[in-house]
């Protein structure tokens, strides 16, 4: 039985189907059900950086809050404690609520090439920290509600910058073994437009402190990623001990070192005789030693030579008195692969 004769189409027919093909209203055979999306990507953004911890900083942050705490519980004569959380990144565009009245906001300069810092403080906290500084002992918490400040007097803000100087002093050494910063208070910042230290594109690092105890709130830390990016590797790699950790440890090891007993001997000379006259020998007899009379005898250390010592009697005791230390040898090859 030979196969049926497909329908040939009319001349309205495939003027329809033309129409329909044209129009996008049916698709062709073989053409791609769909399309992969073209996402744009800016070579330029730093928006890479936004994943990914950092524990060296992280550990930085604490010093920086521990030497805080200390240093504005001394000045405010509050019991105080801050602890810190782990830093963020954001995009200086999505700072404006953190900046928003009643925020208080602090301008540091970081030093020369590394550009300016803000310190934050929430609603409520500087006022909370200049009351204690000018001696109102009340345990005071943030205020809720409001979304104006008050303008600081001319001393109230100069007693709020020598506050901020102790957040500038726990910078400086905290940050010391990594980079060289020189924090410094430059202004207090009423309108947040004008706290504009980076391009709304750039990212900043965010460091949050928390206040507890006799006073409460908030502080808030941001340095743009720009200043710390060439020690970037330092601040993604684990956390290390601070270095003032590491001289202590580094004293107490030597203090120990110190106090090791070693060996002492001193070599008044050296005799070679046969085998046979050495079980010959007798008490009484003498044994010349390769060792001139007033000539310096070696030291012997822990079996090494370290010194030159002339033989002498002390206190009925044999003793040597000590000439000159002997230079250490030069490192060679040979020696090291002893």
């Amino acid at each position: 039985m030979s196969p049926p004769v497909p329908a040939v189409l009319t001349s309205d027919e495939i003027k329809a189907l033309m129409g329909a093909i044209q129009d996008g209203r049916l698709a062709t055979e073989g053409a791609p059900s769909s399309r992969a999306q073209v996402a744009p990507y800016d070579l330029t953004s730093q928006d890479r950086i936004i994943r990914g911890q950092m524990p060296t900083l992280d550990a930085i942050n604490e010093q920086v809050a521990s030497m805080l705490g200390i240093g504005l519980a001394g000045r405010t004569r509050q019991a105080l404690r801050i602890t810190s959380a782990p830093a963020t990144l954001l995009k200086f565009a999505d700072l404006a609520p953190l900046l928003a009245p009643p925020a208080s906001v602090c301008i540091l300069g970081l030093g020369a090439s590394y550009g300016f810092a803000l310190a934050v403080l929430e609603a409520g906290l500087a006022e909370a920290l200049l009351a204690a500084a000018l001696g109102d002992r009340r345990v005071r918490q943030p205020e809720e509600g409001g979304d104006t400040r008050r303008e600081l007097t001319s001393v109230e803000q100069l007693v709020l910058r020598r506050l901020l100087r102790l957040l500038a002093e726990a910078m400086t050494q905290a940050w010391a073994p990594v980079l060289p910063f020189e924090p410094e208070v430059l202004r207090l910042e009423p309108d947040p437009r004008m706290a504009s230290i980076a391009s709304p594109t750039d990212v900043g690092i965010v460091s949050g402190f928390e206040l507890k105890g006799g006073i409460e709130g908030r502080l808030h830390l941001v340095i743009p990623y720009a200043a710390v990016e060439s020690a970037k590797q330092k601040l993604s790699s684990p956390r290390r001990l601070s270095q003032r950790a590491d001289e202590r440890f580094a004293d107490a090891l030597a203090r120990e070192v110190e106090q090791v007993p070693v060996e002492i001997r001193g070599l008044y000379g050296r005799a070679r005789i046969p085998f046979a006259r050495l079980l010959e020998l007798a008490e009484g007899e003498v044994l010349l030693l390769d060792t001139d009379e007033g000539r310096p005898v070696p030291v012997v250390v822990q079996g090494r030579e370290k010194l030159l010592g002339t033989p002498t009697v002390s206190g009925g005791s044999l003793a040597l008195v000590v000439d000159q230390p002997l230079r250490p040898p030069a490192l060679t090859p040979a020696t090291l692969l002893r």
